[in-house]
C-alpha cells in the first residue's frame, strides 16, 4: 500500500470535474463508513447523550467478538458531544489464532452530528509507539482526496466483513 500511495503524491493537473467525482466518491465513502461503524459498533454502546459527561474527555475500549476469529479491540476517545476518535485494530493480546501483533491499525475521527467517519491512518505500527492517547500525529498531516479514498475503500471492505462474518460487541 505504501508504494501505491507514494505514486499517487506525484504532482498532476486535476480538472474541475475530477475533482467534483472524487469528492463525490468520499463523500459517500465517509457516509457509509458511519453507518457500518454505527451498526457495528456505536449502537451497543449506551447512549450517552444522558451522561453528565457527554462533552468531557473520555476514553473507552471495546472489543468485537467472533468465535472463530481473533478479537478487535476498539478504542473510542470522547473529544466532545459531537466529535470522537477512534482507533480499530487486531487485538494481539489474545492467543486466538496465528495473531501476535497488529498488523494493522485504522485511525478514525467521528463526526456524530455530521454521520461521517474519516479514515486518517492506516498504520502497521502499534498504537503504542505513537502517543499515549494513541491518537496518530498524522491527523495534523492533510492527506489529498486520492489517500482519503483509498483509506476509507479499505476500511469500507474491513466493517463489511466484519459484519458478514457476525462480529459482536462485547
Amino acid at each position: 500500500m505504501k508504494d501505491y500511495l507514494k505514486s499517487e503524491h506525484n504532482p498532476r493537473l486535476i480538472s474541475n470535474q475530477d475533482i467534483a467525482t472524487l469528492s463525490s466518491i468520499n463523500n459517500h465513502l465517509t457516509e457509509e463508513n458511519f453507518v457500518l461503524f454505527k451498526k457495528l459498533i456505536l449502537d451497543s454502546i449506551i447512549d450517552d447523550n444522558e451522561s453528565p459527561d457527554k462533552d468531557k474527555y473520555t476514553v473507552s475500549t471495546y472489543r468485537l467478538t467472533n468465535s472463530n476469529m481473533p478479537p478487535i479491540e476498539v478504542c473510542i476517545e470522547n473529544l466532545s458531544k459531537f466529535t470522537k476518535h477512534a482507533y480499530m485494530c487486531i487485538d494481539p493480546l489474545r492467543s486466538t489464532g496465528n495473531v501476535h501483533f497488529r498488523p494493522y491499525t485504522f485511525r478514525t475521527k467521528i463526526y456524530m452530528d455530521a454521520k461521517l467517519i474519516e479514515v486518517y491512518d492506516l498504520t502497521e505500527e502499534s498504537v503504542s509507539n505513537k502517543l499515549e492517547s494513541g491518537i496518530s500525529k498524522r491527523l495534523l498531516k492533510k492527506s489529498g482526496i486520492n489517500q482519503k479514498i483509498i483509506l476509507s475503500t479499505i476500511f469500507n471492505h474491513w466493517l463489511k466483513e466484519l459484519i458478514s462474518v457476525n462480529y459482536k460487541f462485547s
